[in-house]
């Protein structure tokens, strides 16, 4: 009687369930990343073409393209600047940043001309705020949601990262830009400044209350410096994050191995027409997408552990059996069925990243091991090349199964419930605390 008299209209004590509390900032958090994917996939999109109307040299169009992939050379340090700062500030800085770049790059191409240099800074400035909108979106994830909950956030966050840059941010771009050039970054610009007002709402200190960079971390170059080696120190010392960056690594090369030359093998060895390779595409999209549905259930039922070993049996038996029959719709079965696998390793890694990292360090393991994803992958189409003209186009899926199955015995003994990882890193905060006393 008391709680019906004071409670304001439409309040109900259910509401005020913890879990139903922290669902709001959490559905703040992957609409965000749903727009702002979109907005990446329209970049993806339109500044390439932007690039080929502005020159025709080759080599400057590669340049715009590589200076949008250089801002992850600096990941370890932006790592450690996303853990110095609040992960909310971080998030709504790479938003603004993006907007007020492409706002800048829209007003230089409604007026015709487009310098070179600016094309190029817009391509690095808009990639380096993606690297840290990426690193603090995973950084944030363990205060927002309960530790059983972290594989169904992040498979939501990696669906709707999918969605925006496969499905609809790349052809909204084309589309955008066949109306009017200054168009899609017009719109791109838009989607981010609407992202960081969506993120504006998320809380800004941690459930214990601290704030998410640590006020005596020192200042300057030197201890810059020092913070990010002790991020890549932790990652080459750690057992279980060690083995997952090698694993990871070998998965990148394989999977651009065959990536990098899957056009010519489509027109070639599989007699498709021009929009064969579109449906590839296609296909291992909508296996991501299943993927991201199917990885909460399949990380509750198996554990991380077995998870991880599905994931990388599944991916190099899809493309052994590519290697073996070369049939079409067999091909884009076994690559939705790859997609799939890559993003139930995803998930459940960087569920596990999230539990096992000590307080402070998210942001500098998720940026060290994302250069151990990334960095592999020239490596990967340089090797699916030289294997597709030296031995056969069937050469890099079969390189890339047997390198898949060889990083099995690296997954034994991983953790495989929830509740392991978590002592595991309050052990290890716990041993952190001791050495900083």
């Amino acid at each position: 009687m008391v709680w019906s008299a004071l409670r304001p209209r439409g309040l109900h004590p259910r509401r005020l369930h913890p879990r139903r509390l922290r669902a709001a900032p959490l559905s703040r958090l992957v609409a965000a990343n749903a727009i702002s994917s979109v907005g990446d996939g329209v970049r993806f999109a339109a500044l390439p073409m932007l690039a080929a109307a502005v020159t025709r040299d080759v080599f400057w169009v590669s340049v715009v393209a590589a200076a949008g992939r250089a801002a992850w050379l600096l990941a370890p340090v932006i790592g450690t600047l996303v853990d110095r700062m609040p992960a909310r500030r971080s998030l709504i800085a790479g938003d603004l940043v993006r907007c007020a770049v492409l706002a800048l790059l829209c007003a230089y191409t409604a007026t015709g001309r487009v310098p070179l240099l600016p094309l190029v800074l817009t391509a690095f400035l808009t990639g380096l705020a993606e690297v840290f909108f990426d690193s603090a979106a995973q950084s944030i994830v363990p205060s927002l949601a309960a530790d059983r909950e972290l594989e169904r956030t992040n498979a939501r966050i990696i669906a709707a990262q999918i969605t925006g840059t496969g499905f609809l941010g790349p052809p909204t771009g084309a589309a955008l830009w066949a109306v009017g050039q200054p168009l899609p970054f017009a719109v791109d610009a838009v989607s981010f400044l609407g992202s960081a007002l969506l993120l504006m709402g998320l809380p800004s200190r941690r459930p214990d209350g601290r704030q998410a960079g640590d006020g005596r971390a020192e200042r300057g170059v030197r201890g810059l410096s020092r913070d990010t080696w002790a991020g890549l120190r932790l990652l080459g010392g750690h057992r279980i994050l060690r083995r997952l960056m090698v694993v990871v690594a070998v998965l990148g090369v394989g999977q651009q191995a065959v990536y990098a030359v899957l056009v010519v093998y489509v027109e070639r060895r599989l007699g498709l027409p021009a929009h064969g390779y579109s449906l590839m595409l296609v296909a291992a999209a909508l296996g991501s997408l299943a993927g991201a549905r199917a990885a909460p259930w399949t990380a509750r039922r198996l554990g991380s552990g077995r998870s991880l070993v599905v994931s990388v049996t599944v991916s190099a038996l899809s493309y052994l059996v590519v290697a073996a029959v070369p049939w079409w719709p067999l091909v884009a079965l076994m690559l939705a069925v790859n997609s799939a696998g890559v993003v139930l390793w995803n998930v459940c890694t960087v569920s596990l990243r999230q539990r096992l990292a000590p307080p402070g360090m998210l942001g500098r393991v998720t940026s060290g091991y994302r250069i151990a994803a990334w960095g592999t992958m020239p490596l990967g189409a340089a090797l699916g090349g030289v294997l597709a003209k030296d031995a056969g186009p069937d050469a890099p899926w079969a390189a890339a199964g047997l390198l898949l199955l060889g990083c099995l015995p690296l997954l034994r003994r991983m953790p495989s419930t929830p509740s392991e990882p978590t002592r595991k890193r309050a052990a290890a905060a716990k041993t952190d605390d001791r050495r900083e006393s």
